[in-house]
């Protein structure tokens, strides 16, 4: 259910740029003219169906504020697991070299964010793994723009590469990464009921509605992400509600995948289709 009460004050509080603490401390105060009808406005644009995501310019994920436009679907709590099944094999891993080194390596390792959007992905774990070095790739050069503009506000801009192409097109044949997560799209039907309007008629269609046969996709892109990935690195992929089972169908088609166990959301539905390079 919405709040609209709380909504409201998020907005006046984003426009006039004032912390919780000092709404409550100025909250009485007059607002300007100018400032009073570009308040007004994003009201009015938010009562119209514009997500609020898009209404502030911000959405939070794994802790951290990014940017956000209509250029870049908003991130969401579901893909918060895609970034701990990569959390947890980068802990693995740095674990491993520890009991085989007794000290911890000072390689890179590398992620590849596919499809970044807002870099959501990528950049929360660039800030949780601070020798992790991360390439952002996306067919689209304003959702890029905005990931580039994410890691310099965070920080991490100089442990990151941007990558323009569709897929895997802009990638060097030898290329290759430690892990690589992907959030692609994956809705089937564009008048699914489970789809919000708001989402299906602000959010970026390219980001968002899967084309063609599910299955077909994700082999394509599983044997495809295989090629950069070095031996036991990860490939992970967010799924929905209807494509769990095409996705899972197609990792077990790449028989240098082997595939793991799915992970599910609170809701149980499955939400992350992942496999390890033999």
């Amino acid at each position: 259910m919405v709040d609209a009460k709380a909504e409201a004050d998020l907005i006046f509080r984003h426009k006039l740029g004032l912390s919780p603490a000092e709404r409550l401390q100025f909250g009485r105060g007059e607002v300007a003219d100018g400032a009073a009808a570009g308040i007004e406005e994003v009201l009015e644009q938010r009562a119209g169906g514009l997500p609020l995501a898009y209404c502030t310019g911000r959405a939070e994920f794994c802790g951290h504020s990014f940017v956000v436009n209509p250029d870049v679907l908003i991130p969401r709590p579901e893909t918060e697991l895609l970034v701990e099944r990569g959390a947890q094999w980068l802990e693995d891993q740095l674990l491993r070299r520890f009991n085989r080194d007794k000290v911890l390596a000072d390689g890179q390792p590398s992620l590849l964010d596919l499809g970044c959007g807002s870099g959501a992905i990528g950049i929360s774990l660039a800030l949780r793994f601070p020798t992790l070095r991360v390439v952002l790739a996306d067919v689209s050069e304003p959702a890029l723009a905005v990931a580039e503009e994410n890691a310099r506000r965070l920080g991490v801009l100089e442990r990151c590469q941007f990558r323009s192409g569709d897929w895997f097109a802009w990638a060097r044949r030898r290329e290759r990464f430690e892990l690589i997560l992907c959030n692609p799209p994956y809705v089937t039907r564009r008048d699914d009921p489970r789809l919000a309007a708001s989402v299906r008629e602000h959010e970026p269609s390219i980001a968002l509605f899967l084309d063609e046969e599910p299955e077909e996709f994700f082999f394509r892109l599983a044997r495809k992400a295989v090629s950069h990935l070095g031996s036991g690195g990860l490939f992970a992929v967010e799924v929905g509600y209807d494509t769990a089972w095409p996705a899972r169908c197609a990792f077990d088609r790449v028989h240098s995948l082997q595939r793991g166990k799915g992970i599910h959301d609170f809701s149980g539905i499955e939400r992350v289709i992942w496999g390890i390079r033999k």
